[in-house]
């Protein structure tokens, strides 16, 4: 649903939650390990993660994904937030093909 709300279901295949992660969290080495497997990706810089928070961003960059922080305001907090281990901060997902147009041609 949120996908489509935000006009962007059409690049997505298909999507990994925390079902499908045998109910490991965003937080763990083993929801990514289950995502890749999953996804039958094999190498961990062929996956790209996109989030608001920076410990999942952490999380995510430990085992080898590429990740992107998504909203430099915190939820919870309303202060900007930054993240070392993102590869790109945006405000919102709508400026991906700014920051990654290979994605998008």
């Amino acid at each position: 649903r949120c996908l489509k709300a935000l006009g962007i279901e059409d690049l997505f295949i298909d999507i990994i939650d925390v079902k499908t992660c045998n109910l490991a969290t965003k937080h763990s080495r083993e929801a990514f390990e289950a995502a890749m497997a999953h996804a039958g990706v094999d190498e961990p810089e062929c996956c790209l993660f996109l989030d608001d928070s920076t410990k999942n961003i952490a999380a995510a960059r430990s085992v080898g994904w590429r990740s992107i922080l998504v909203g430099t305001v915190g939820r919870d907090c309303g202060k900007t937030i930054t993240s070392d281990h993102s590869e790109h901060e945006i405000d919102r997902i709508h400026d991906m093909p700014e920051i990654l147009p290979e994605l998008f041609q």
